[in-house]
């Protein structure tokens, strides 16, 4: 409760974002006894004084999966809350704290928020979405939005969910995405050229080499890479090292991806050949590297590249482990 208390303070009298950053701390500290700290945390949300109403949902935020009948009630507290709140700070709270639930329930609520006038509401907003809604045209639409924020870390997290937490493809995402590639953010920028590489848009290739080329590069972005698939990517990522950039060499050389290919039309023979009264298949996801076998109207999944490596590239070997796990 002491460190709570100091949490509170911090967040009444901020002066700057650091005293934010120590409450934030002190919040999490607290979640250390979490039983002690949901029960405050609830009682906070509660309170007339709106800096332990903040806090109070920061520590619901923290605590909701520390036991599985937290979320539902932090929902519900939110819910319950939030058309009664008026202080900005507590409603960018709720926000977060209704991210974490990650309950398709609160996003009506997210989506009445996106355009809130206060832009840590419109950053929790961004940061909660897409929750498992990535089809829904309402949540991305908001995001579309979003990503143009005039606040670089609002448009920076929105491009983020648009271009790589969204599996969703259409021409509206993609120029939103082509919007930012030219961002004076350097993150938000970025995010849009994973983004549109994910959807294998030949075009942002040459915005590629130029990140790639300059080094320091993230395993989201290698991945984004795969999806592009470019072979002029090679000499790039020759510089880099790890299983993610094995990824992306792989499925940017044609042969080697020819070879992949290969494998899995003679894996999936083979498989016909031993299971003959079972359904097989191979397919890949446009915002995802490599290809998966899946089986029996699609509820089991092996990865293609995982399979060869442990048959040894043998498609034979390969068909007799995908038997021996459905024996």
């Amino acid at each position: 409760m002491e460190l709570i208390a100091e949490a509170v303070e911090l967040a009444r009298n901020a002066t700057h974002p650091g005293d934010h950053d120590q409450a934030w701390q002190l919040v999490t500290k607290a979640t250390e006894d979490p039983e002690t700290a949901s029960e405050l945390g609830f009682t906070m949300v509660r309170s007339l004084d709106a800096a332990e109403r903040k806090i109070g949902f920061d520590l619901l935020g923290c605590l909701v999966h520390t036991d599985e009948s937290l979320p539902d009630r932090v929902l519900s507290a939110c819910l319950d809350l939030i058309p009664s709140e008026t202080d900005h700070s507590v409603q960018a709270a709720i926000a977060r704290a209704l991210g974490c639930t990650g309950d398709e329930r609160a996003v009506p609520e997210l989506l009445r928020m996106a355009d809130h006038p206060d832009e840590d509401v419109r950053y929790y907003v961004a940061w909660s979405l897409p929750m498992g809604c990535e089809e829904d045209d309402a949540v991305i639409e908001a995001l579309i939005r979003l990503s143009a924020d005039p606040e670089d870390e609002v448009r920076d997290w929105a491009t983020f969910a648009l271009g790589t937490q969204c599996q969703a493809d259409s021409t509206a995402i993609r120029e939103a995405l082509w919007a930012r590639v030219d961002d004076q953010y350097t993150e938000a920028r970025e995010e849009a050229i994973a983004g549109l590489a994910r959807r294998r848009d030949r075009q942002i290739a040459p915005h590629v080499e130029r990140i790639l080329d300059r080094g320091g590069v993230s395993g989201r972005m290698f991945t984004a890479v795969a999806c592009l698939g470019d072979p002029a990517l090679v000499p790039y990522l020759e510089d880099y090292v790890g299983d993610d950039v094995a990824e992306a060499l792989r499925e940017c050389n044609s042969e080697a991806r020819a070879a992949r290919d290969a494998f899995a039309a003679d894996l999936t023979q083979a498989l016909h050949s031993h299971m003959p009264g079972l359904d097989f298949g191979v397919h890949g996801e446009i915002c995802e590297p490599g290809l998966t076998l899946s089986a029996c109207d699609d509820t089991y999944h092996w990865s293609v590249e995982q399979l060869r490596d442990r048959a040894g590239g043998d498609p034979l070997r390969a068909a007799d482990l995908v038997a021996d796990q459905l024996s």
